[in-house]
């Protein structure tokens, strides 16, 4: 059987063709709600100071439906409280351990890079060295304390020993890490180019390891603020590890609270400096979420 299809034709509705056009003219008329975008850093920030605030909330939650005494556990309110009674009490000896462990931390990096590159750029150095400075490191920093008493003295300088202490190991390894990680393929170039050793450090091997050195330090910054605390423990008389043992005795958990919340603000404000810093010097790296 034939079909005759010569008949058949596909005609088109104009009203069909007219109503792509007709779409998008309509949807080009409704407004857009475009959303605002905040700053990256901004964003971040918001986000910081809304976990921050939750966690405060449940602790305050916790306290008052559970009834615990005041004897075992305060709420975060009791703690504020007694640290906006007192803003000069706990300024002064803030500004104490803030400059001990500020002290601490910039020996404790100095010498931390120094020896990691030295592990490094000496071989014979590094065998005979290494293994002693992880015997050194394994140490606890509060049995180290009564030395460096002994050795500075019950002034500032022990506290600040102390702090260096602690935050000097991390900066070894992460220097030593940061430099055994540079390419072999910069090597060969630099040496193609018939750079010098001092060169080779300055323009690549320096640069290649600043990352994870600026790692280390944000590791560093904190440990050297308690490491500065531990110092005040066993012989001081300002600082907030002072304000601690004076309400540990006391059995004033709320002055001891405040004191924790200002730890807690200066380490945190210390490694978000590091964070800056890093930022400005390493702007290639920015873009690291």
């Amino acid at each position: 059987m034939n079909i005759d299809t010569s008949k058949h034709t596909l005609v088109q509705d104009p009203q069909s063709i007219a109503a792509p056009s007709s779409l998008t003219e309509t949807i080009a008329t409704i407004p857009v709600v475009r959303r605002r975008v905040l700053p990256s850093g901004v964003d971040k920030a918001i986000k910081a100071v809304v976990g921050m605030l939750a966690i405060l909330a449940i602790w305050e939650l916790i306290v008052r439906v559970f009834q615990i005494p005041s004897y075992l556990l305060v709420g975060p309110i009791s703690a504020f409280e007694k640290l906006f009674a007192q803003p000069d009490y706990f300024a002064h000896h803030a500004w104490v351990t803030v400059t001990e462990a500020l002290a601490g931390f910039a020996l404790g990096t100095g010498l931390g890079v120094l020896c990691g590159a030295t592990l490094f750029y000496i071989p014979a150095v590094r065998h005979f060295l290494y293994p002693a400075l992880i015997a050194v490191d394994t140490i606890p920093k509060v049995a180290l304390a009564p030395l460096f008493i002994v050795w500075f003295g019950f002034g500032f300088e022990s506290k600040a020993f102390v702090a260096m202490a602690i935050a000097f190991f991390p900066l070894v390894i992460n220097t030593f890490d940061g430099l055994s990680a540079v390419p072999n393929e910069l090597k060969e170039l630099a040496r193609i180019n018939n750079a010098s050793a001092w060169m080779r450090m300055r323009k690549i091997e320096f640069w290649y390891a600043l990352p994870s050195i600026f790692s280390g330090a944000k590791i560093s910054i904190s440990l050297a603020v308690g490491g500065a605390v531990v110092g005040e423990f066993i012989a001081g008389t300002d600082g907030l590890g002072q304000v601690i043992l004076r309400a540990n005795a006391q059995s004033d958990l709320a002055t001891m609270f405040a004191a924790f919340m200002v730890l807690a603000a200066i380490s945190l404000l210390l490694f978000y400096l590091i964070t800056v810093i890093a930022a400005r010097l390493l702007p290639w790296r920015n873009h690291v979420k």
